[in-house]
């Protein structure tokens, strides 16, 4: 099948998804809007964050401004994620320009509070000289051991395709691939993600393991250590000339009586093993505003010629995110914000009318429980004093002789409270 066959079935697929009936998710959905600025250097197209490809003759400064949409809903048992984006990188040379696009979706269904299933599925479009497709597909399969723990397990196919701009796309090719995933929060502030990922067709030779770690330390910075291994086995048929009869090939034997004073043809096996380790830090100055800079190591050992490359590439920038209300009149949205060892701060974005109150594991859930400061027509405030550990909550709402707990949004962390509702959930260190 071609590639660009797949990509318009796949784009279908996803105009289909966005424009189907929505009324029972409507009020469910919670969205993000983020523009990144950000301008760098790379001396391999392999550490471009856009560009992919192992390239060392890209070397180069570049800047690019990416915008991302993303849809988010979490439900009981669906769940769904859908972000879809668009990329303008220019180089700080000759080169063209790179412009694209690209797109996900994620649909998850929870079968149990511990098991899980579902399916990821994305695709881009890229030009820069060659126009590069690409679609993606995999189910996978999820477990929770603990409420901080999951491992999931993948598998799927990859269609690219590559075409230069007088040509029409050109027939792709695909590789089938899986993946094991392990993600876990030993603390409030640590997240942990390892990943060992490989080809169906040589599962052996073609393996890449991953570890990303994010710290953070204060409430306004995030710390990020990437760290990668990756092992590629290929063939390749080289050519290599005698100096005459009898003699020595260049590049190794298979020569010399075989083609003597000629040229002979042979296949190479090549195994080639890059390390990359990157770290990122990214400082919220404000609500909407962020800071970002990035830097990375890559390091190529090839077994065929006995050589090493190494490459880097750091970049700097700043982003811009909010989230525009899609309707969650009637919910509300919890932000914690831990000032110290013991006194963290409370803000619920709220759109109602009457008093809000909080009330959980750190009140024994005495009722009415806290109050909530309304600071302004849809913000209210309240700081409390905690030990470390982690706490269920619920919020009150108390509106004359109305009486109710009021449900929180999607992009809010909760459990299943045992009775068909939900409570927040939150972790102090």
């Amino acid at each position: 099948m071609k590639l660009w066959t797949v990509w318009k079935i796949w784009t279908i697929c996803m105009i289909g998804f966005l424009f189907m009936p929505s009324y029972a998710w409507s009020q469910d959905w919670q969205g993000l809007i983020m523009v990144d600025s950000r301008a760098g250097y790379s001396t391999n197209s392999a550490l471009n964050p856009f560009f992919g490809g192992w390239n060392q003759s890209t070397s180069s400064g570049y800047g690019f401004v990416s915008s991302t949409a993303q849809l988010q809903k979490l439900g009981d048992f669906l769940s769904a994620d859908i972000t879809a984006g668009g990329v303008y990188e220019p180089f700080f040379n000759d080169r063209e320009v790179l412009r694209g696009g690209f797109g996900l979706l994620n649909l998850r269904y929870r079968f149990s509070s511990d098991w899980s299933a579902g399916v990821e599925t994305g695709g881009s479009t890229m030009t820069r000289m060659i126009n590069r497709q690409s679609a993606w597909i995999q189910p996978m399969l999820a477990w929770s051991p603990t409420l901080f723990s999951q491992i999931r397990l993948k598998t799927g196919s990859t269609f690219r395709a590559r075409s230069s701009a007088e040509e029409e796309p050109t027939e792709g090719y695909r590789f089938d691939h899986y993946g094991f995933e392990y993600e876990f929060w030993p603390r409030f502030n640590w997240q942990i993600r390892t990943g060992w990922y490989g080809n169906l067709d040589d599962p052996s030779e073609n393996q890449s393991l991953q570890l990303q770690v994010d710290h953070t330390p204060i409430s306004r910075l995030r710390v990020g250590l990437r760290l990668h291994a990756d092992q590629y086995q290929f063939s390749q048929t080289v050519n290599s000339t005698t100096e005459g009869p009898g003699g020595s090939p260049v590049g190794g034997p298979g020569g010399g009586a075989a083609n003597p004073g000629g040229e002979d043809f042979m296949v190479v096996d090549e195994k080639d093993r890059i390390f990359r380790a990157g770290v990122s830090l990214q400082y919220q100055l404000h609500k909407t505003f962020s800071v970002m800079v990035n830097a990375d190591h890559m390091s190529l050992r090839s077994t065929a010629s006995e050589e090493t490359f190494q490459d880097y590439q750091f970049s700097a920038g700043f982003r811009y995110s909010f989230r525009p209300f899609l309707g969650n009149r009637g919910k509300a949205a919890a932000d914690w914000r831990q000032n110290d060892e013991r006194t963290v701060s409370l803000r619920i974005n709220y759109t109602g009318d009457g008093q809000l109150y909080i009330t959980g594991d750190f009140n024994d859930w005495h009722r009415p429980g806290i109050p909530l400061s309304r600071q302004t027509s849809r913000q209210y405030a309240a700081q409390l004093n905690l030990d470390p550990g982690a706490y269920e909550y619920k919020i009150l709402l108390i509106d004359g002789d109305e009486e109710r707990w009021i449900e929180l949004t999607g992009d809010t962390y909760t459990v299943r409270d045992g009775f068909g509702g939900t409570n927040g959930l939150v972790f102090i260190d």
